[in-house]
């Protein structure tokens, strides 16, 4: 291991548009990975102990097709635990952008993955796994929507609740089978919706809603649990073809009525494949995402103190190069720590930045130098105390996970 100390320089353009700036030094700790060679789709948590756990995709030919598996580990005293297998196959539907991972409560385990339900190329469920701690097993994978629908079901998020529960949400393309018929006598297909449910530890359904009805198809979606309840961040998709990113919450027993975490007023006709990430802590929820209007590319972050009610206006944290897919976490301190991509031709770099509540830019880094190919993935972070632990996928002779930790 080898550990670099990086001196931050903030620009005079920084200075003028982050207020409270105060300079920082960062160290990047380049960790040994559990992961071998043929992974990635890797996915940092932080559970309520403090225990970060790693999960990912290893690729292994198989006679006639490919046979993906789902591992885990666990960071103990600064060592990785033996990876853990929780499910493998080769019927399962693989995407550089849609990804299994891990939630881990006060009682067990829930990991999920994509399995194909059809020719199709898009026809696929989600499927997730319940670890028991009585027995320390997975159990079978289940289906957790019941719409019995060949349609494209993914990009899930899942956050630990207590008991035993997990909750989950998910994109859901049931309606985009059906025909509606309109006044001109011509049909079409319904859009892309987005779910929501509670599960308990054996994975029986205990809550489902429909949150939205017309979503951007291939975006992912986030969640977290504020002090009042569950929030799900998602890119919206409105009649005219606006993908901003909205904000639902659960409150008093029910879900709000969707509204924009900000009205960027991104007008495309297509998925730009570059969902947002929520965080929050206590009262405090923190949503960063990509949009381009006007082909300008740009990644910004916004804060909420009423749990997700209210935002005050976005902070870009980057432009220009940026080609988003963002990550967010929010340390012990309240700080707040962002990742995302910047680009040039085929050449990326991960960077990270650390903001404090109030929304000052307190100081920024270079992780490594990747790729921008999809392949690369998307980086995700997580923290413990003080500490961001970042992973992505190496594009080397073999594509394997890697993993860094960050201390400002």
């Amino acid at each position: 291991m080898h550990l670099l100390k990086i001196r931050i320089a903030i620009s005079i353009l920084f200075l003028a548009s982050h207020p409270l700036v105060q300079a920082q030094e960062a160290a990047v700790l380049m960790m040994p990975t559990p992961a071998g060679e043929n992974t990635g789709l890797s996915r940092l948590i932080t559970d309520a102990k403090g225990r970060v756990h790693l999960s990912w995709v290893e690729t292994k030919e198989a006679p006639s097709s490919l046979r993906y598996s789902l591992h885990y580990a666990t960071l103990t005293n600064s060592k990785w635990s033996a990876p853990g297998l929780i499910g493998q196959g080769d019927d399962w539907f693989v995407n550089w952008a849609d990804f299994p991972f891990l939630a881990v409560n006060d009682k067990g385990m829930t990991a999920h993955w994509l399995s194909k339900s059809s020719l199709d190329t898009y026809d696929y469920d989600v499927k997730a796994t319940f670890f028991d701690q009585t027995t320390d097993s997975w159990s079978e994978a289940r289906i957790i929507h019941k719409d019995g629908v060949s349609a494209e079901h993914g990009f899930v998020s899942m956050f630990p609740m207590r008991g035993g529960r997990t909750f989950i949400s998910w994109l859901d393309g049931r309606n985009t089978k059906l025909e509606k018929s309109h006044a001109d006598g011509l049909t079409m297909s319904g859009g892309m919706t987005l779910r929501a449910g509670i599960f308990n530890g054996d994975g029986e359904t205990l809550e489902e809603w429909a949150l939205d009805d017309l979503t951007c198809d291939c975006c992912q979606t986030s969640a977290a649990m504020s002090a009042r309840g569950p929030v799900v961040v998602y890119r919206d998709r409105s009649a005219h073809e606006i993908r901003d990113i909205y904000i639902t919450r659960f409150v008093d027993d029910s879900w709000s009525i969707p509204v924009p975490v900000y009205s960027d007023h991104w007008k495309i006709a297509g998925c730009p494949v570059n969902g947002p990430s929520v965080a929050a802590r206590a009262n405090m929820v923190a949503v960063t995402w990509f949009t381009a209007k006007d082909d300008h590319p740009k990644v910004s972050l916004a804060i909420s103190h009423d749990d997700g009610e209210t935002f005050g206006v976005p902070l870009t944290v980057a432009d220009g190069s940026t080609i988003g897919r963002t990550g967010i976490t929010i340390l012990d301190s309240g700080d707040i720590a962002i990742s995302w991509l910047d680009a040039s031709d085929s050449d990326a770099q991960l960077k990270l930045g650390l903001y404090s509540p109030e929304g000052g830019l307190l100081g920024m880094v270079k992780v490594v130098d990747t790729k921008a190919s999809r392949r690369s993935g998307f980086p995700v972070i997580a923290s413990r105390e003080n500490d961001v632990y970042v992973t992505w996928t190496d594009l080397g002779d073999k594509q394997q996970v890697k993993v860094a930790r960050v201390r400002f």
